[in-house]
């Protein structure tokens, strides 16, 4: 009986903590999203510094794991509240204004295997952001290069199916910019989901 318990306790272990499949798979994520601090300039206006309240945003992706490698389509909603203007003048309350960002990325992954249901990865991923800027219900919207770093962690329930926390630093180098309005944008987003390896 002790033996049987035993064995039935080591497959449990080792089930959790094999590494995940390899071939295709898809995720979901969903989380915070920090817009940072960014200048907005107006033309013939000026430029002040727009602060943010902390948003969301979400992501799905479908890929491939070659172990340790992963290649991956990535498509990501985020969106934030503008919450003050800054200027030369003093500062002002921003209401009824938000930004929209549509992310569409090619990303490249490194699982590192440390012999533990957890597998830190590290990555970076490159595509197209579509910025969107909705100012008390006038929208404007601008398509610039992005690009991300990612740093995460999954913790990989079976062989299939992985629990994933991870942080991405999403920026575009080139301002958005429609009508005269140019508005900076980096963000940091914590992200939590699922990926489920076929």
């Amino acid at each position: 009986m002790k033996i049987s318990v035993m064995l039935a306790g080591l497959l449990l272990v080792a089930s959790t903590t094999s590494a995940l499949a390899a071939g295709p798979y898809v995720g979901a994520a969903g989380g915070v999203s920090i817009v940072h601090d960014g200048d907005i300039t107006v033309t013939g206006l000026g430029t002040a510094t727009a602060e943010y309240d902390t948003g969301y945003g979400f992501n799905v992706s479908a890929g491939y794991a070659m172990e340790p490698l992963r290649f991956e389509f990535e498509f990501g909603y985020k969106n934030a509240d503008m919450d003050k203007l800054s200027g030369p003048g003093g500062t002002a309350t921003v209401q009824n204004t938000d930004i929209t960002v549509l992310s569409y990325m090619i990303n490249a992954l490194y699982d590192i295997n440390i012999k533990s249901p957890i597998t830190p990865y590290v990555g970076a991923g490159i595509g197209l952001l579509n910025g969107e800027l909705n100012d008390q219900g006038t929208k404007d919207d601008d398509t610039e290069f992005g690009y991300q770093i990612i740093l995460g962690a999954a913790y990989n329930v079976n062989r299939n199916l992985a629990l994933d926390l991870s942080y991405r630093f999403q920026g575009a180098p080139s301002d958005f910019s429609k009508n005269g309005v140019s508005i900076e944008y980096n963000s940091s987003n914590i992200m939590a989901g699922l990926r489920y390896n076929f």
